[in-house]
């Protein structure tokens, strides 16, 4: 099946789509992404919550660097206030709560990853076989470095010795221009790696494989993304780089924009008939199944079986789109008949574990709603494109202008009395 990435670098958006459908929106934030390194500061430490805060620029947000997760490097982990440290983002920054980070930095090229500061992280995949094993390890000891911990996962397709030691010496190569930044750098604390572009995100997430399309806005832009591939070394004849005509390139962000507020929209339609309302807040999301004027079927029974398994397929799609994770709470239309329950539920578990591993069924509640856990696997396309509202506050409510404006004025008039 071919695969569509529609690319803007102004923005840094990939949307994936196949068949007329997008599956996936991807975005960089503009200030922490996951593998990005910092020299940051040790701003607090809270033993009790085994958690130590750490400044990473001069935004407001500080990371978190859970202590107990860094028991690698010595029985007890020693960390001192404004010591100096340099730490790598293993998880986004989620609404208001700040990104996670690590001391046991990584540096990954493909499927070669390396550890400078932690010398015991040392693997092969046992996917290789014995022979390869073999090859690796003697390889390994002669070309790496004794400081490094290693790890190296198995790819698809034929082992290629040469390639995988050139990647080697490449990705060594990269974390010393890292330490050369650190050992240069004057203003503290500061971002030490190279900003990240979606293409180097796509090439994280292994979407961009054999007949893979990817589309940009102009002829230059397709001439850069070639460029980043064939440095990532990305085989000429695995993509298909298109670019836009001149008339289509100047409206590209609008179209884009388009699909990223068509994602967004809280009232998704069924191909069947019927809709669904999705609502996001802080602690839950909500999702509610209605049938609308569909009337398909002789029979209501039929009708709202028929309803809910749709709704069912497109709720683990747009759950997939959005990202979304935490707790899930689905209203369906009430079924009476057990077997019909039971039915809706196989289908539901059967779409989970073959689009959403990391997702499962908790319970049924007495009135008839169905409860769903996701984890969360970094930012949601809210926290992507999306913002709190100055009027609201985050309640999604704005209050009528007029009785507003009343209540204003007469604000006005008792500060000036009392003024």
């Amino acid at each position: 099946m071919t695969k569509y990435i529609i690319v803007e670098k102004k923005r840094n958006i990939g949307i994936l789509f196949t068949n007329c459908s997008v599956e996936e929106i991807l975005n960089i934030d503009s200030k922490y992404n996951v593998g990005d390194i910092y020299l940051g500061i040790v701003t607090n430490i809270l033993e009790n919550l085994n958690i130590a805060f750490i400044k990473l620029d001069n935004w407001k947000q500080n990371g978190f660097l859970v202590l107990k997760n860094e028991f690698f490097f010595t029985s007890r982990p020693n960390i001192n206030l404004e010591e100096e440290i340099v730490v790598e983002i293993i998880k986004e920054q989620i609404s208001k709560k700040g990104p996670t980070v690590t001391k046991n930095i990584s540096v990954q090229n493909e499927e070669i990853k390396i550890y400078p500061y932690n010398k015991k992280s040392s693997s092969i995949s046992k996917s290789f076989n014995k022979k390869d094993t073999k090859y690796l390890n003697v390889v390994t000891r002669l070309i790496k470095s004794k400081n490094f911990g290693l790890n190296i996962e198995k790819r698809e397709g034929p082992f290629h010795l040469w390639k995988l030691i050139y990647r080697l010496k490449k990705v060594q190569q990269e974390y010393l221009s890292i330490q050369k930044k650190i050992n240069n750098s004057q203003t503290l604390p500061c971002l030490v790696s190279n900003k990240q572009e979606i293409v180097d995100i796509l090439l994280k997430k292994s979407l961009i494989q054999k007949e893979t399309i990817i589309i940009v806005s102009s002829l230059r832009e397709a001439i850069k993304t070639k460029k980043k591939l064939l440095s990532k070394t990305i085989k000429k004849d695995k993509v298909i780089i298109e670019y836009s005509r001149e008339k289509i390139s100047k409206n590209y962000e609008y179209y884009v924009e388009f699909i990223v507020r068509n994602a967004l929209r809280s009232n998704v339609k069924l191909n069947t008939g019927g809709h669904i309302v999705i609502e996001k807040t802080e602690a839950l999301t909500s999702i509610d199944v209605n049938s609308g004027s569909f009337k398909k079927f002789r029979s209501s029974r039929e009708t709202i079986l028929w309803i809910n398994l749709a709704a069912t397929k497109t709720i683990i799609q747009e759950l997939k789109l959005r990202n979304i994770g935490g707790i899930i709470v689905i209203d369906f239309i009430g079924m009476i008949n057990q077997n019909d329950q039971l039915s809706l539920l196989e289908y539901l578990n059967t779409q989970l574990q073959s689009n959403l591993p990391n997702g499962r069924i908790i319970q049924i509640s007495e009135i008839g709603l169905v409860e769903i856990t996701k984890t969360r696997e970094g930012r949601n396309i809210y926290d992507m494109f999306t913002q709190e509202c100055r009027q609201c506050k985050g309640t999604g409510y704005i209050r009528e202008e007029k009785l507003s404006n009343k209540f204003h004025t007469h604000f006005l008039e008792v500060s000036s009395i009392y003024g």
